[in-house]
């Protein structure tokens, strides 16, 4: 009989899950028995499983979203916002665990952002084996350079500022771009310098209304008379807290969204022409990049490598343009967020971009 190993998805979707799956299960296929639980932890939770192989697997390796659902709600919610670590109910990790226990598992890999790999280092805490692999497409969790769905979300949101920027250089408008970031602006940033945008607001810098005015005007006067801001959906002013467009619902967390919305009100109500989009889950959406189905390729080769040499408790890594593995504690600790004074953030000051600070 071959030895069993679990895997899942949690916490929101993101390409390149199906892409990490389908190396995996490649990877080990001869010696192993692939046990994919539906629904992130809720499937462990259950005992809601399929057997995975890699001709099922090999149809769907680029496709979007995940094929063995996901939810970012249920009994392991883990994370309840900003970062903040919730304790799951003991009763629901023992109930976890029988079900490990009974399926003969020898691991659990789990494919997840901050919220996920919480819940799992929680797991491994009262004994099962634990391998993380880093799913955001926020970029924000700590040990790795990048994370896969990051690059195909900032992809996106260029795409979106080089037909935003057409428009507003026709109706010399100003065009607000939301896109997400609850905590981290990395989306914001990379997309912002990317896609051209003239101001960045992010949450790691709290921005002044008054300064993004400012620096409109300025432009006016200039001749350049269109302007585009990238605005994460966790930027906040120095007067007011975030937007939150719901608070509680089927989500563990407030949702955010509506601050490109403020802004562009701010902005018509002071005798500008501006206009708002918020991507929202179109971020999520969609078939990797080739660059994110070479990450994802290689972090799921990479965990096999892992359960083949029985290294368990570390979450995969991707530094310096090589695969490696920290372990997961120390990668759960906080969130990655952009550093206000960060190389990348002087280099957008000095093309004249403005953080609104």
């Amino acid at each position: 009989m071959k030895t069993r190993i679990g895997i899942l998805t949690g916490g929101g979707d993101c390409p390149g899950l199906n892409t990490v799956l389908d190396s995996l299960v490649k990877s080990l296929a001869s010696d192993y028995e692939i046990v994919g639980f539906y629904k992130g932890f809720e499937g462990l939770y259950n005992n809601s499983y399929t057997i995975l192989d890699a001709n099922f697997t090999n149809q769907f390796k680029f496709l979007g979203g995940t094929i063995l659902k996901t939810v970012n709600k249920g009994h392991f919610s883990a994370k309840t916002g900003d970062g903040l670590t919730n304790e799951i109910d003991q009763e629901i990790i023992n109930q976890a665990k029988q079900n490990y226990l009974k399926l003969n598992l020898e691991a659990l890999i789990v494919l997840g952002g901050d919220g996920s790999l919480s819940a799992a280092f929680q797991l491994q805490q009262n004994g099962l084996n634990i391998i993380g692999v880093p799913k955001s497409i926020d970029n924000d969790v700590m040990g790795t350079d990048t994370t896969f769905g990051f690059l195909t979300a900032v992809q996106i949101a260029v795409e979106a500022l080089d037909r935003l920027e057409t428009t507003a250089r026709s109706h010399e408008r100003v065009m607000v771009l939301e896109v997400m970031g609850r905590n981290s602006g990395w989306i914001g940033l990379h997309s912002g310098i990317a896609g051209g945008a003239n101001i960045i607001l992010i949450p790691e810098i709290v921005f002044d209304y008054k300064k993004i005015l400012e620096v409109i005007q300025k432009r006016y006067k200039n001749g350049k008379t269109n302007t585009l801001i990238v605005v994460s959906e966790g930027a906040t002013s120095m007067d007011e807290n975030k937007s939150y467009s719901n608070s509680g619902g089927q989500s563990s967390e407030n949702l955010l969204g509506g601050i490109g919305e403020k802004i562009t009100r701010f902005l018509n109500q002071n005798g500008l022409d501006a206009r708002s989009t918020r991507l929202g889950h179109i971020q999520r959406g969609g078939s990797p990049l080739s660059m994110d189905r070479l990450l994802s390729i290689q972090m799921g080769v990479y965990a096999a490598k892992l359960v083949e040499e029985k290294i368990y408790g570390q979450l995969v890594c991707y530094n310096s343009g090589q695969m490696g593995y920290k372990p997961l504690v120390d990668c759960i600790s906080k969130l990655k967020l952009v550093d206000p004074n960060g190389e990348l953030v002087l280099q957008a000051k000095k093309i004249g971009i403005s953080f609104g600070n």
